[in-house]
């Protein structure tokens, strides 16, 4: 990968002489990356590397983020999936989980639901437990 002094003389060397393939050999790359390169200075009138534009763009926006948190300050009880559903986002809960960590914010159990079925269940097994002991 040539760095953005490299690739601004690679460029102002075929403006020069118009030989794409004796530039292309002098720095090592294909012919290809000059007639790419002269493309991008005359379209952008820069050759320096879009590393801004690179990688996946985030699901979440500022602005969806900032709702986020407005949600969790109005309404402290509110599960993830409510603030999906509220929001009408369409990130994955794992996303909004992870968002909601980064705020500094505390997860709870995922519902309440689940919770109250597991003490009952546990509670039941804990009398049974007992009443083998006590014969």
């Amino acid at each position: 990968m040539l760095h953005n002094e490299a690739r601004e003389l690679l460029v102002q060397g075929y403006e020069a002489t118009h030989d794409a393939k004796g530039i292309a050999k002098a720095y090592s790359v294909s012919k290809w990356t000059v007639y790419r390169l002269a493309e991008q200075k005359r379209k952008t009138g820069s050759v320096a590397l879009r590393t801004s534009q690179r990688g996946r763009k985030p699901v979440l926006t500022a602005e969806d983020k900032a709702n986020i948190q407005h949600c969790m300050d109005e309404s402290p009880d509110i599960t993830i999936e409510e603030i999906r559903e509220k929001l009408h986002l369409s990130a994955s809960y794992s996303t909004v989980e992870r968002a909601i960590a980064a705020m500094g914010y505390t997860l709870k159990k995922k519902s309440l639901y689940a919770s109250e079925r597991d003490r009952v269940r546990c509670a039941g097994k804990a009398q049974r437990m007992e009443g083998n002991h006590k014969t």
